[in-house]
């Protein structure tokens, strides 16, 4: 555990000393002012490397070598003087005591003139005096190097009168032609001794210059090597950190770019797997893009489950429940409507959420009956008073509601709309951003549901046409034969009951025959109108035959099918039919029975209405009778 936490906060720092997580633009800017940084710092260690050793090389050249060559020179005078002064004390003529003392005295003059260079002030550049304050450590011993001077210029000027003397006193004695050897000697003797501290003074002078150009050049050799191993470590700090930095940046951009660039390659294939994510390595635009994509995967993957799901439900009202979940759950969309346009494109009505009254809507009720009115459905493209207050005059005015209206085209035709209603002011209020962020995601869902509404439209058309007679418009006995189960469990489960109806018309056949069958057709629209208009909605009116109608009267108590069934022939027998020019009447024949009360059978239940029926046509017609056991005859169904 402490070994992990090491590691995790190792990370942390190397993340943090190479911009990981930063922006982009700035990663980089401070990348620049770190190259920077050492590209300065570098520069400081050569620029001080360079300056210290010049200044150093500079005191040892101008200052230090100068006096070691007047020095040496002036070694080499004093030793060439001892022997002059011994050929002028020996000499004996006249012109070889001029020469020698000639000769001396050049040296003398010489010694004297390197002296001046020496003794003469020298300007310092600025840089000098600058490094000299800022330095403060000399190894030159101005007061020592001063006082030599001083002493070799006293030791001159004693030697210089001392050979004078002794060139005089020696022209002296040989004019005279006598000797004075005291006195010469003594004069020589002062000579030699002179002589002999200039040397000694210039020896010890040379060791001190030694000693001090010693100083210097440990001086120079210590910064030089400083310089040296500083440079190297710079160098490696400086590349290590640059390694470190192109690895973790190289690492944080490159990664997520390739897997991106993969996953976008093989979605090409649909073999790509949109629930395994891109590793987010950074909190800068890399990682907020690698988020982004991992967002837009997880939306292509729950658009991919959301389409297979409602491909597999039974019911287009499935479909709309889905649609609605997803607009709750996924987009948290919380105020919507689903609205599907009848399929003669007349009206609309609300299908999401189910059981909604007309006071419930946030548009005027007048949609309904007439879908035109809806800007949506009208002009196929989606509708938002976002972008202009109003534009929708169905819309109930409600200044602190906007809303949305997207339509579904399905067909080329727009199929149903979908409506977003959002709060405009107070705390749950979106921005306008926000809000168009959400209806893209909520279109986005209506998109993938599309293809599947027009199939189960489609299909719910054609199953529909398949279990209604062209004609009348009136289910069919194909109708009866799929939907008796739900009918009839649906009764026993609510322990009601079912009314059978079995209509005939009375002398269907001398209405073709007299009139042609155009005219047949005719009276038999009109008479499954009637009867269509006699029940409730929720009764079914079947096509049996060619003029025979089974009505089902569904959760009845009994005794209410006869009311019914007497209803259907009052209105019939008050009916005109108008036949071209003329005018006719028919009338109708029923026979009623009721399930569960009349048989336990289903069928056999419409097997005694239609007895009835007959019963009804033998006795009269135009009337209609309800069945009894006595009309039965037969020992079985």
């Amino acid at each position: 555990m402490l070994e992990t936490k090491k590691r995790g906060l190792i990370k942390r720092f190397i993340r943090l000393i190479t911009f990981v997580d930063l922006p982009i633009r700035r990663k980089f800017s401070l990348f620049s002012v770190g190259v920077l940084f050492w590209f300065v710092l570098l520069s400081c260690v050569s620029f001080y490397v360079l300056v210290d050793v010049n200044i150093k090389t500079s005191q040892v050249v101008d200052r230090l070598l100068p006096y070691e060559r007047f020095a040496q020179d002036a070694l080499r005078s004093s030793n060439e003087m001892g022997h002059l002064l011994v050929d002028l004390s020996e000499a004996g003529r006249e012109q070889t005591v001029t020469l020698k003392s000639e000769r001396v005295k050049a040296s003398l003059m010489a010694i004297s003139q390197g002296l001046e260079p020496l003794q003469s002030p020298k300007m310092a550049s600025p840089l000098h005096l600058i490094w000299e304050k800022i330095s403060r450590t000399s190894w030159i011993d101005e007061q020592g190097n001063q006082n030599y001077l001083k002493t070799v210029t006293l030791s001159t000027q004693t030697l210089m009168q001392l050979v004078n003397e002794i060139t005089f006193l020696k022209m002296e004695q040989l004019q005279s032609g006598s000797v004075d050897q005291p006195k010469l000697e003594q004069l020589t003797g002062r000579f030699v001794a002179a002589e002999a501290e200039m040397t000694n003074a210039t020896v010890s002078f040379l060791e001190s210059i030694s000693h001090q150009t010693n100083h210097y050049s440990s001086a120079i050799t210590t910064t030089t090597s400083y310089a040296f191993w500083m440079i190297i470590t710079v160098l490696t700090l400086a590349s290590g950190l640059l390694a470190i930095f192109t690895f973790w940046i190289s690492d944080s951009i490159v990664i997520p770019v390739s897997s991106m660039i993969a996953k976008i390659h093989t979605l090409a294939t649909g073999h790509v797997d949109l629930t395994d994510k891109i590793q987010v390595r950074s909190d800068d635009e890399i990682g907020e893009m690698s988020q982004e994509f991992n967002d837009l995967m997880d939306t292509v993957h729950g658009m991919t489950v959301f389409k297979n799901v409602i491909e597999e439900d039974a019911t287009l009202e499935d479909v709309y429940s889905r649609m609605g979940e997803a607009f709750s759950t996924n987009v948290r969309i919380e105020d919507y409507r689903i609205y599907e346009v009848n399929s003669d494109y007349k009206g609309m009505q609300a299908v999401f959420p189910v059981a909604m009254s007309e006071k419930e809507l946030d548009c005027h009720p007048d949609i309904l009956t007439s879908c035109d009115l809806c800007r949506a459905v009208k002009t196929g493209h989606p509708i938002s008073s976002l972008a202009y207050d109003r534009v929708c005059k169905q819309f109930m005015e409600d200044q602190t509601k906007v809303h949305v209206c997207v339509p579904m085209i399905i067909g080329g035709h727009a199929g149903g709309v979908v409506q977003f209603v959002f709060d405009k002011e107070g705390e749950q209020a979106l921005s306008r951003n926000e809000i168009e962020q959400k209806v893209a995601k909520a279109e986005a869902y209506i998109k993938q549901s599309l293809s599947v509404l027009e199939a189960k439209r489609l299909m719910n058309t054609l199953r529909e046409s398949s279990l209604r007679d062209p004609m009348t418009g009136l289910f069919n006995r194909r109708f009866l034969q799929d939907q008796a189960g739900h009918l009839i469990a649906g009764t026993l489960r609510r322990k009601k009951n079912i009314g059978l109806l079995m209509c005939d018309i009375d002398f269907f056949k001398q209405v073709n025959d007299q009139y042609g069958h155009d005219a047949g057709d005719q009276v038999l629209k009109e008479t499954s109108a009637i009867i269509q208009k006699s029940v409730r909605e929720s009764d079914v009116v079947v096509r049996f035959g060619g003029e025979e109608f089974l009505v089902i009267l569904t959760d009845i108590e009994a005794g209410d099918a006869m009311s019914v069934a007497e209803k259907i022939r009052s209105n019939i027998e008050d009916k005109v039919f108008m036949v071209g020019p003329e005018k006719i009447r028919k009338t109708i024949s029923l026979g009623v029975s009721e399930y569960p009360s009349d048989s336990e059978g289903f069928w056999q239940s419409i097997k005694y209405a239609d007895v009835a029926l007959y019963q009804a046509k033998e006795t009269g017609r135009n009337k209609a009778l309800r069945f009894e056991e006595a009309m039965w005859t037969a020992e079985e169904f």
